[in-house]
């Protein structure tokens, strides 16, 4: 390889100078709205997270020989700068056109996954930008030696990590992207329902009384008594003996909250595990992104009620729970129905949880062990249970604990239907089901 000369020094300078430049222009692009963006519509867009997977692979590839040259002699900036200009030239323009894609195509792609690619292309773009200082730094012979080698390899270890993050992009997909985040918040609200625990079931001490307690002596404090420091921090981590009222809402906040996990669970398994791939599921993409708003906002909402608990705010604890509640009902009413307007099991079991009368629903699920049982419900029936007659129907069901199968009595068959012409309320088949039982003990439901 030929050495280098002054010329090639400066191209390579100039070049890092002008990439530096264009960085910090895609860089305050990203910062912009949407709504301000300018850029012409891409027509027959692709899969803007395969362009983001290709794009980073290719920079990383770039990196690595930016960081081999950079650190081993003899330095060849005629080598770099070819590279650099390559970058410059494909991986940078690319990444931002996928930004672009995701903006434009919103009724494909959900508002948080262009956020999200926006947040972490970001990031590749500060670390490409330490990286190129740093090369530029070793051409000037500022950053050569020992330290300058661990600067560049440090550099390109972060653009690496950068790179593989914007990659994971296409791994995940919409609904991986919108499980991974919404098992993040489900966590967050986990640690801040221990915590809370925590608070409540702490040493209890009374709320009066502690404020003087350093002041005992006549030096102001100085040499009080040293236990009372103990007792200030226990304070402002146990909840007060003398505040019952305030426990009895602590508790029932506990139980609320451990609902709220239950529908971060609920709507990760119903609603964003089954979201299906772009491109087939135009229309949803408005609806995931209302959920994942409302996802995103219920733990800064609890860290808040902590916070008005640890303050011995019972008056602002109420409004800030019931304001957390009332978000948790409305993004499961959001959700309540799946993407293609039926119902489902989510359904039924937001209407069970809210304790609302199962004649709303087009059927009713009962479940005991291994065996279900689906019975249409129906707003109109409203006969008398004295009057009906249990019809029995078999149907067959899971094994038993010894492993044997066999069929079993059940309330609510086919002949059940029929007699009642398809149509009974939860009331009425549970008054049903006792009235058989009498008649028949030795079947079970």
């Amino acid at each position: 390889m030929p050495p280098s000369t002054a010329a090639d020094t400066q191209a390579l300078d100039a070049l890092i100078i002008s990439t530096l430049a264009l960085l910090s222009q895609f860089t305050t692009s990203l910062a912009a709205t949407s709504a301000a963006s300018t850029s012409a519509a891409i027509k027959d867009p692709p899969n803007p997270l395969d362009i983001l997977s290709d794009a980073s692979r290719l920079l990383k590839a770039h990196v690595t020989k930016i960081s081999l040259l950079a650190i081993n002699k003899p330095f060849t900036p005629s080598a770099i700068t070819t590279i650099i200009r390559e970058v410059a030239g494909t991986c940078l323009p690319a990444v931002m056109s996928a930004v672009q894609i995701c903006e434009q195509e919103e009724t494909i792609w959900p508002e948080f996954v262009g956020k999200e690619a926006q947040l972490r292309v970001r990031r590749v773009f500060r670390e490409m930008e330490s990286l190129l200082q740093e090369v530029r730094n070793i051409s000037q012979g500022t950053g050569a030696g020992l330290g300058g080698k661990r600067d560049s390899l440090s550099c390109t270890g972060v653009v690496w990590e950068s790179c593989d993050a914007l990659a994971e992009l296409q791994k995940l997909g919409i609904a991986g992207l919108a499980v991974q985040k919404a098992e993040q918040w489900r966590d967050t609200i986990k640690d801040a329902i221990e915590e809370l625990k925590e608070w409540m079931e702490g040493e209890a001490l009374d709320s009066e009384g502690q404020k003087d307690a350093l002041l005992d002596s006549d030096d102001e404090g100085m040499d009080g008594d040293a236990d009372s420091f103990d007792d200030i921090f226990n304070a402002a981590n146990s909840m007060p003996a003398d505040r019952p009222e305030l426990k009895v809402l602590g508790e029932k906040a506990v139980d609320k909250l451990r609902r709220v996990g239950l529908l971060y669970n609920a709507l990760i398994k119903r609603r964003l595990k089954v979201y299906r791939s772009a491109g087939e599921v135009k229309g949803n993409a408005k609806r995931v992104d209302e959920i994942m708003v409302d996802l995103r906002a219920i733990p800064h909402m609890i860290d808040e009620l902590a916070s008005t608990f640890y303050d011995l705010d019972e008056e602002r604890a109420r409004i800030v729970l019931d304001k957390c509640v009332a978000r948790a009902k409305g993004v499961a009413t959001l959700a309540a129905k799946s993407y293609d307007g039926n119902d489902d099991e989510f359904t039924l079991e937001q209407y069970r949880r809210t304790g609302e009368s199962t004649t709303q629903l087009p059927f009713w699920t009962a479940r005991r062990k291994a065996t279900s049982v689906r019975i249409a419900v129906s707003q109109e029936a409203r006969a008398d249970a004295n009057q009906l007659d249990v019809c029995m129907a078999r149907e067959s069901m899971a094994p038993d604990k010894g492993g044997k199968k066999g069929p079993r009595e059940t309330y609510g068959g086919p002949l059940f239907l029929k007699r009642t012409n398809g149509m009974c309320n939860d009331g009425l088949l549970l008054d049903a089901v006792r009235r058989g039982k009498r008649k028949q003990g030795k079947d079970r439901v």
